[in-house]
């Protein structure tokens, strides 16, 4: 082999380390996933609910919840889902990644 051919081969192993360290560097982080919060209970027409939100506050998510299931004015900006008797879950409202709902017990 001619010394320029090495000089080559070394140089091009020397860029594909430092290309591969720094994809390493720049890829992003995957975040841990967090359950959302636990607001606590909130008793609306004799019935009992435990409400839940996820980047939300749960002062924030209470009130909303209240005003839902009172009477049934969903906040600004959200897309609500009723669950009826399918299930425990009585409703499901987010906008983007905010999301607030109702655990009937």
């Amino acid at each position: 082999m001619h010394s320029w051919s090495v000089a080559r081969v070394c140089l091009a192993a020397v860029a594909l380390v430092i290309s591969c360290a720094m994809l390493a560097a720049l890829a992003p982080r995957s975040a841990a996933i967090v359950p959302p919060s636990d607001c606590g209970m909130l008793t609306v027409k004799a019935k009992r609910y435990n409400v839940k939100a996820d980047q939300l506050r749960c002062r924030t998510a209470r009130s909303y919840a209240a005003q839902y299931l009172a009477k049934h004015h969903r906040p600004r900006g959200y897309r609500c889902r009723d669950f009826g008797r399918e299930t425990k879950l009585k409703f499901r409202c987010a906008r983007g990644i905010q999301v607030f709902f109702a655990i009937r017990r």
